[in-house]
């Protein structure tokens, strides 16, 4: 509880079963399109919706 995640990477973690997890604390988060969320809280807007293209791949 209170945990400061000002600009914790939470790119690709399961946070499905996380407890008391805040939507204040994702908003000052990064994470990613495979970062997984529980059913209460929505992926902030700065979050990537799609995954990233692998190096070296073209648009």
């Amino acid at each position: 509880m209170g945990a400061d995640l000002r600009d914790a990477d939470l790119a690709g973690a399961d946070l499905t079963g996380a407890l008391f997890l805040t939507q204040a604390q994702l908003n000052a988060a990064k994470g990613d399109a495979a970062t997984t969320l529980p059913p209460s809280l929505t992926r902030p807007a700065h979050w990537p919706a799609r995954p990233a293209a692998p190096a070296g791949s073209r648009p």
